[in-house]
């Protein structure tokens, strides 16, 4: 340890209920993340012509596998940033207190209770046709309470001299701060002032959705710091100057970076030029930053984490990927081009699985690895880096990069040929694409659920304290 970052706990040390809650925020953010793949490969499915009639028969559309997809999706990061800092609780946060274990509780039970009912009432077509909240507000209660047990929780024990401490704990902070805001920001359509003017409206919920997306930007960025330190051993990158860099550009593009999403709304130029400013530099900052942990966490000789180091470069490249991409589509004569095309679906898609759940994924792959040490030795911890699991994530990478890359070509075709017809005129896309499009989405989209599945294989028999039988072969990397 060193005195910046200690004391660093191995998992078994820590309070049984702190281990307890971090292992079940990785099991609801599995479970989360299950619920997604499934409701995005019917969306696939249901985007081939051949196939929509079968769904619709049914009763499902994409008005309700939509919502199940982008609200499980925000779902999984939300839980997966929360597990992380739960583990960093099991670290500072001594012996739960009676109040500790009672709010534990509360956000546990009134989140399974809000996630059960989201996907039953969504599936059964009963929702509120919102972006990121779609189902009933209802649900939005529960979530709301276990959100202020959670904030209650983690500041009673970083409250004290919370500034001085290291800067992944202000992004958590502020990220839990700005999730509150937002979510109740994101409900005033429920006020008919709001919902009777349109323009209003559409402003609101953007504003609203961008500033979610900035919430969940900091879980993950104060989760790569934090794991990056723990991998290390070395605490002075969460005291450095790029990461204050990142983190006030993170905290000024909440507010203003829902702006390229409304450019055919009218509102003042100045606005659409500052969210596009601030939207690139953050990205490039974090590119930078990404750049840096990863070389960190490489340059150690410990090998016990080489799947958590792939899945943290992969998000390194991902996050290039994302930056070039964000450039274009933020260009408003390109904008207005790729605005309501497969491109948005794409960027969105890359930025979330690349970045978000890269990241994501080598955190909870390295705590699941020290949980199982713990368990069963360190032999045992080896089924998480073997060869085959390596195998997993570089290809998990590449179908979701075709994916991506399929999304992005079929939404510049539709733009380009869009723009070539006349106001009024409907639009009638390329025959070729309109019999293909559906079906390499589909089947690109098939291709990366099936490498989710695989790693999802690996990770929920751990999660859920499964019996394993340790690997013979040595992790992938050593000899």
């Amino acid at each position: 340890m060193t005195a910046e970052g200690g004391p660093w706990r191995p998992f078994d040390e820590a309070d049984p209920v702190r281990q307890f809650a971090t292992l079940m925020f990785i099991r609801g953010g599995l479970i989360a993340m299950a619920i997604t793949l499934l409701g995005g490969i019917l969306s696939a499915l249901y985007s081939v012509p051949a196939l929509a009639p079968s769904f619709q028969s049914i009763g499902l559309d994409l008005r309700q596998l939509r919502p199940i997809h982008t609200a499980f999706a925000a779902a999984w990061i939300f839980l997966g940033g929360v597990a992380v800092v739960h583990r960093w609780l099991q670290d500072h946060g001594g012996v739960a207190t009676a109040g500790d274990r009672w709010r534990l509780r509360i956000q546990v039970g009134s989140w399974a209770i809000a996630g059960l009912g989201i996907l039953v009432t969504l599936a059964m077509g009963i929702g509120s046709g919102r972006e990121y909240v779609g189902f009933h507000p209802v649900f939005s209660v529960f979530i709301l309470l276990g959100w202020i047990c959670f904030v209650w929780n983690f500041f009673r024990v970083a409250g004290p001299d919370f500034f001085e401490r290291p800067l992944y704990l202000t992004m958590w902070g502020v990220g839990m701060l700005f999730f509150v805001v937002t979510f109740v920001e994101q409900h005033l359509y429920l006020l008919p002032s709001f919902f009777g003017n349109p323009v209003q409206d559409l402003q609101v919920q953007w504003k609203a959705t961008g500033t979610l997306v900035g919430s969940f930007n900091l879980f993950v960025y104060g989760s790569i710091i934090y794991i990056g330190e723990r991998i290390s051993r070395d605490a002075r990158y969460g005291h450095s100057r790029l990461a204050y860099a990142l983190f006030a550009v993170s905290l000024l593009n909440s507010f203003t970076n829902f702006a390229h999403h409304s450019y055919h709304l009218p509102q003042d130029h100045i606005v659409k030029w500052i969210s596009f400013v601030v939207s690139m530099l953050e990205i490039t900052i974090l590119c930078r930053a990404v750049y840096e942990l990863w070389r960190l966490v490489n340059a150690t000789d410990e090998q016990a984490f080489c799947a958590a180091r792939g899945s943290f470069a992969a998000s390194k490249y991902w996050t290039v990927f994302i930056l070039l991409s964000s450039v274009l589509i933020s260009i408003p004569p390109l904008n207005a081009l790729i605005h309501g095309t497969y491109v948005v679906t794409g960027h969105a898609m890359g930025a979330t699985i690349g970045i978000d759940t890269m990241i994501l994924l080598g955190a909870v792959i390295w705590i699941l690895s020290e949980h199982l040490q713990a368990r069963e030795g360190e032999l045992a911890s080896a089924v998480l880096h073997t060869a085959g699991v390596k195998g997993i994530v570089v290809g998990l990478n590449l179908s979701v990069a075709a994916l991506v890359m399929w999304l992005h070509v079929s939404g510049v075709i539709t733009g380009v040929t869009r723009a070539g017809f006349s106001p009024g005129e409907t639009y009638v896309s390329p025959t070729w694409l309109a019999n293909w499009n559906g079906v390499l989405f589909a089947a690109t989209g098939m291709v990366a659920l099936l490498f989710f599945v695989l790693l999802l294989a690996r990770l929920v028999p751990v999660a859920f304290r499964y019996w394993w039988v340790a690997p013979t072969s040595p992790p992938a990397g050593t000899s």
